[in-house]
């Protein structure tokens, strides 16, 4: 990687460090500023004309690292939201029962699409023919295969100093504890998406909308392989960033326009932005995109945290905790008290005790030191005198010093506040009290249907509907991955009762035996994987073959050729006419799509018929269980009373 520096004079000017990655081309630099925890931003977003935030970020901070129940809240979401990192799924699965049909369906749906940007008509347009899918599918297994290659390949280095998933974390945490998030997207020379920067949200504000619209053309998918170009108007937005006291401009993701980083004035072309702003030998950088993730409010066009609603709890937690933690420095009531009556200790006598209790009875040495005070009478008194007796009395306080922490219940409640404003049982909290193993598995579960699943399904839509499309990615989509909540004990007793029953294939089973053992299975792709156990020992294949020895070949010709086509007659001609093999073949093809068809359905049937028998087989045997008891409960028990010589004679010793 080559670096090159260069600086800006002026006050509002920046230092700028292009790097040149080897291979893909230039990549656009960067604008982000690093972070500094050490200092502070310099308030100069009213002179950039920046939005004001409904709460000030740095507010919001200082609580979050402050707090005793947000943290572990966001840490949470986090984790539970974009921490298992993410997968690529098909648009049509290629090896399931229906990819013949949807691959004909997209191609039909391509056809229309075409005749009517043609003027044509879209109601004379046939569905393509079983060639056509065929040499449809074979074009997409290739660049299906490269497409994901080239897909995996982007998000793993999207980010040069850190990976994609932790990318995603910082900026969830941002987003839940500030209510918004930002990346900085970088493009290349093609002008395709290229790497992703993380923007430290208390940086970042808003500028109002353009008063103005923009026509854009934003690309979309009009079929499921096929993108087209649909022309909106937007009002685009403008951001900055100020740190140090410097201002970087920023523009929303898709916005066309041309936004110096330096003044966030727009110009009609990068030449005219130069020529107005160029200082001496130095370009002035072309401001970058940014994506913003927020959580919406109804009331400004920032993000407001969740746990606003609690803010009180937690101000109150945190007060509580400092009078709790003040008491060890601060207490009022002393361990003790001496009383004297009857005359009183002399100034010498008090710094003595004083010098005692501070000094001389702490540490483990001095555990049992005693402190032993003595009266003295004074002139014409008398100690045994009861009018004039002096008398000291040491009395312990411990009952009335503070035992235990305060507010406990009052802290409690507040932390079960702010859990609930982000919804999650205090097992994600990190609180494991009265918690068993059903009670865990019903929380986790209903908090990922609830909670993580929805985040998750919005974080994609926004990569497969703003950053896929730019990089023309047809047959893959982005699909973020969850936690595993299924018991793997649990999880292979019902794969394997499934496979005997003939409800999954070996093929199936082995698939779904990935989650039990966390590990890949090497594919198998010999036909008995993808036939049910039931239909394969009945020797029923696809396409209407069959196993040796079943009924179906007893009566085939041993001398035969097994690779003879057995729609062809043997005493045609082969070269006597072409279009009447291209027609024996087109027939032949289409004999195999309906025999597959059917066997198919066929199996569903079996399938179907084995669910019964065994749902027959359980019923019948309830059933019988039911007719045994009864039969035993009515039977009438009769004692019989023998002479030992009549019993002794039934038994054989």
């Amino acid at each position: 990687m080559v670096v090159e520096e260069a600086v800006l004079d002026g006050p509002d000017r920046e230092g700028i460090v292009k790097a040149h990655f080897f291979g893909g081309g230039d990549v656009q630099p960067s604008n982000a500023r690093a972070i500094d925890d050490r200092q502070r931003d310099v308030r100069i977003f009213d002179r950039a004309g920046a939005m004001v935030p409904p709460y000030t970020p740095d507010v919001l901070v200082k609580l979050w690292e402050h707090s005793n129940a947000l943290r572990q809240n966001v840490d949470a979401y986090a984790v539970n939201i974009d921490g298992f990192g993410h997968r690529f799924e098909p648009v049509i699965d290629l090896e399931s029962d229906d990819a013949i049909e949807e691959v004909r369906d997209a191609l039909f749906l391509e056809a229309v699409i075409a005749a009517e940007e043609t003027g044509d008509d879209p109601t004379t347009i046939q569905p393509p023919t079983d060639d056509e899918v065929e040499t449809k599918i074979e074009e997409m297994e290739h660049e299906m295969r490269l497409e994901k290659a080239q897909l995996a390949n982007f998000f793993n280095f999207a980010c040069v100093e850190e990976s994609f998933v932790s990318l995603r974390m910082r900026t969830r945490q941002d987003r839940e504890i500030l209510g918004n998030g930002f990346w900085e997207v970088l493009r290349n020379a093609k002008g395709e998406p290229a790497r992703f920067v993380y923007l430290p949200g208390f940086t970042m504000r808003l500028l109002p909308l353009e008063p103005a619209a923009i026509t854009t053309a934003v690309r979309v998918k009009k079929a499921p392989f096929l993108y087209g170009d649909l022309n909106v108007s937007r009002r685009f937005r403008r951001f900055v960033q100020v740190f140090e006291g410097r201002a970087v401009y920023y523009k929303e993701f898709g916005d066309p326009r041309v936004v110096s980083a330096a003044s966030g004035n727009t110009y009609d072309t990068p030449a005219a932005l130069q020529l107005a702003e160029k200082r001496g030998e130095i370009d002035v950088p072309v401001a970058t995109e940014v994506v913003h993730f927020s959580v919406p409010a109804p009331h400004s066009s920032y993000g407001i945290p969740r746990w606003v609603g609690a803010l009180l709890s937690v101000l109150g937690s945190r007060q509580s905790e400092e009078v709790n933690f003040l008491y060890f420095e601060n207490k009022s009531v002393p361990p003790m008290a001496i009383l004297v009556s009857g005359g009183r200790l002399s100034s010498r006598g008090v710094e003595k005790i004083e010098s005692f209790v501070n000094e001389r009875i702490k540490g483990r040495s001095n555990f049992h030191k005693v402190l032993v005070i003595e009266a003295e009478s004074g002139p014409g008194q008398s100690l045994d005198n009861a009018t004039g007796r002096t008398r000291i009395q040491i009395v312990p306080l411990t009952d009335s010093q503070q035992k235990d922490a305060l507010f406990q219940n009052y802290d409690e409640r507040n932390i079960d506040k702010v859990g609930m404003t982000f919804r999650l049982p205090r097992l994600l909290r990190g609180d494991i009290r009265d918690f068993n193993r059903a009670t865990a598995s019903a929380a986790l579960e209903f908090t990922e249907s609830q909670v993580f699943a929805p985040e998750r399904s919005s974080f994609d839509w926004v990569i497969n509907h703003k950053i896929l499309p730019s990089l023309d990615v047809k047959f893959w989509t982005y699909a973020s991955n969850g936690p595993t909540l299924t018991d793997p004990t649990e999880l292979a007793d019902v794969v394997a009762r499934l496979v005997l029953v003939s409800v999954l294939t070996p093929a199936e089973g082995r698939e779904l035996a990935t989650a039990i053992f966390n590990r890949n299975f090497k594919k198998i792709d010999e036909m008995w994987t993808k036939i049910p156990p039931t239909l394969l020992v009945a020797g029923i294949l696809p396409d209407g073959e069959t196993t040796p020895g079943t009924t179906a070949d007893a009566n085939a010709d041993p001398n035969a050729d097994p690779n003879a086509d057995p729609a062809a007659d043997p005493n045609a001609d082969p070269a006597a006419d072409p279009n009447a093999q291209a027609a024996a073949t087109k027939k032949r093809r289409q004999a195999a799509y309906v025999a597959k068809s059917k066997s198919r359905n066929l199996r569903k049937l079996a399938r179907d018929l084995v669910s019964l028998r065994v749902a027959l087989d359980s019923e019948e045997e309830r059933l019988g269980r039911r007719e045994v008891g009864k039969a035993l409960a009515e039977l009438e028990s009769e004692t019989v009373t023998l002479p030992a010589d009549q019993f002794n004679a039934l038994v054989d010793p």
